[in-house]
């Protein structure tokens, strides 16, 4: 439950380091719903390959932890941040950041 829990707050910070170094907006929280933890934010400008790569930092930080912890041993943390980083970008949902991503990439590419 644990490993659980640290890969969905680290996966949340992944977005708000993003947010943060991107410059792309101002993060008000974060947030937590039937649907699951969420950063609240509000974009600066509508700008698509900044909130792609907001969507994709927190995916990434999952399957980033997910190297580390099995190189150091931790097979259980590595397999809890594989999962729940290959869930979120693969998933074909609304909510999901893969899904997001590929909406932003395909929004800023038809501009």
């Amino acid at each position: 439950m644990i490993a659980l829990l640290f890969a969905l707050l680290t996966h949340e910070l992944g977005h708000i380091m993003a947010i943060l170094l991107t410059r792309a907006g101002r993060v008000e929280g974060v947030v937590v719903s039937w649907k699951g933890f969420g950063v609240k934010w509000n974009p600066y400008r509508h700008d698509p390959i900044k909130r792609a790569v907001v969507s994709l930092a927190g995916p990434g930080m999952n399957l980033l932890l997910a190297i580390l912890f099995y190189s150091v041993g931790m097979e259980f943390w590595g397999l809890c941040n594989l999962i729940f980083g290959l869930t979120n970008l693969l998933l074909p949902f609304k909510q999901a950041d893969g899904y997001r991503a590929l909406r932003m990439v395909l929004d800023g590419v038809s501009q």
